[in-house]
């Protein structure tokens, strides 16, 4: 804009039409804008802004995405936004999004059903749902802006295609806004190479929004959802989540694994038709995870043994639970044997069977109980009812609380579990809802494998109430009355 202005040497009157408007347009917003809300010249790929609501983050990401179309003739520019109607009712459409931010001077042509904006310069924005990922592969373009990111149900998929075809122009970059969530995705978004993120809370913006509005708030100022949606700040996912991930206790690598009493094998299976991808040809993966149950302190523990999630179908699922059922884990009771049994002969410590495979008893799951009934292999029912993922997973948690669930100590990085236990232990702790997760297989192995566990094996969270004094004092004196009355038939 200043080359504009200096070809025309400084007489702004003579500039084109279009040209005016466009320099009201950047002027005004630069002077209105506060410095985190528009991103700085330099080397970065992604400039991100997470703060809190009505910090105006769809103002500076409408700004931001027009200008720089506005400045870059015959361009593609892209808007993603978590669903359809973001798109097109806040980005678009909305108070501050792009018709209300755009001089309509400027505009060309409009398509609503896109929907898109093509300029005057042949620059072109066009909107996506990031709820159709699959939308954004194969389109390329030189910039995005990404609103709410934090709310995408499909991020990894959406911002993965996005950046392959992130490859026009000199500079391909991002400018993503939203107000974060303690979500796997947004702890790896804001840590990403070239990348700039700043921080804003909703109070510096206070001059532009209802007094009101900070009345209804105010109850939650120091909260952890206060701390989310006003100061846009990124919680620990899996300290903020119902189970945290310290309040998994660690077996040391280096010591003998306990005695089990009993070896869990929780199955989540996936091979329906509900869940197949007709057009990437896969379904979700089936999972399954190992537990064991084990006496710790005088009380009940249970102990992740294995974890594995894989795409399979049903033939090679049924195998790969023949084969499951074929592992040992930990130390075996001994067997009975007779004393004078030579010392070579004696049966060696082999480790335990799986004693219950637990399937959940819908869907996939009773067709998979019943091929492995036809080979004589029995597995025991799960049905949750009327309990949805999030319930089961409070059901469970008092197991953590009481410390009572283990995983074991990898010998490579001290501190922290097996590589493999891993996956479950993070779904686990950062599962906060329905869409939160891609993928809750893993979970859902835990949550019903600790729920049989808890209902059938005796692992109680709540003490015996002390009993009454003056219960006790009447039963002392019932019993002292029964001894000295004696037995009247004695000569």
């Amino acid at each position: 804009m200043n080359d504009v202005v200096a070809e025309y040497k400084g007489n702004i009157v003579q500039l084109p039409t279009q040209d005016l408007f466009l320099l009201a347009w950047r002027y005004g917003w630069m002077a209105k804008a506060r410095p985190e809300q528009v991103p700085p010249d330099g080397e970065w790929n992604i400039y991100g802004a997470k703060s809190g609501r009505g910090w105006g983050k769809t103002l500076a990401g409408a700004n931001w995405i027009g200008l720089c179309a506005a400045g870059d003739p015959n361009s593609f520019n892209f808007v993603v936004a978590p669903t359809y109607e973001d798109v097109r009712y806040t980005c678009f459409d909305g108070p501050t999004g792009l018709f209300n931010t755009i001089p309509k001077e400027l505009i060309d042509k409009v398509d609503l059903g896109l929907p898109s904006i093509t300029l005057w310069n042949g620059a072109l924005i066009r909107g996506f749902s990031a709820d159709t990922p699959e939308r954004l592969r194969g389109p390329q373009c030189g910039r995005a802006w990404c609103d709410e990111i934090a709310s995408w149900r499909y991020p990894d998929k959406a911002l993965d295609n996005l950046i392959f075809g992130l490859r026009l122009g000199t500079q391909p970059r991002i400018f993503w806004t939203g107000t974060p969530k303690p979500t796997p995705f947004m702890r790896k978004l804001v840590k990403m190479p070239k990348s700039i993120v700043v921080s804003g809370s909703t109070y510096e913006n206070r001059a532009n929004l209802a007094p009101i509005f900070f009345d209804n708030v105010a109850k939650y100022e120091g909260t952890n959802i206060g701390r989310q949606e006003l100061y846009g700040e990124v919680l620990d996912p899996e300290e903020a989540g119902i189970v945290k991930r310290s309040q998994w206790r660690l077996w040391p690598h280096d010591k003998k694994l306990p005695k089990y009493s009993m070896i869990i094998l929780s199955l989540d299976t996936a091979f329906t038709e509900e869940n197949f991808d007709k057009k990437e040809q896969t379904t979700d993966p089936s999972a399954g995870s190992v537990w064991g149950v084990f006496e710790w302190e005088k009380k009940k523990n249970a102990m992740l043994l294995d974890a594995w999630e894989e795409r399979l179908g049903f033939p090679a699922l049924i195998k790969r639970v023949k084969d499951e059922t074929q592992k040992t884990y930990g130390d075996a009771d001994e067997p009975l044997m007779k004393l004078d049994l030579p010392l070579l002969q004696r049966p060696k410590h082999t480790g335990r069977k799986v004693d219950i495979i637990l399937i959940e008893d819908k869907g996939s799951g009773i067709s998979l109980r019943q091929s492995l009934a036809a080979e004589d292999i029995l597995t025991w029912p799960y049905n949750p009812g009327m309990a949805d993922k999030l319930t089961r997973l409070h059901l469970i948690s008092p197991a953590f609380a009481h410390d009572r669930i283990w995983a074991v100590e990898s010998a490579k990085n001290p501190g922290t579990p097996r590589s493999w236990a891993d996956p479950l232990i993070t779904q686990v702790c950062t599962f906060i809802g329905e869409g939160s997760l891609e993928h809750d297989d893993l979970l859902d192995t835990c949550t019903q494998a600790i729920k049989l566990i808890m209902d059938k094996f005796g692992m109680t969270f709540t003490p015996k109430a002390p009993p009454d004094p003056e219960q006790v004092a009447v039963a002392l004196a019932a019993k002292e009355k029964r001894e000295k009355r004696g037995n009247p038939y004695a000569s």
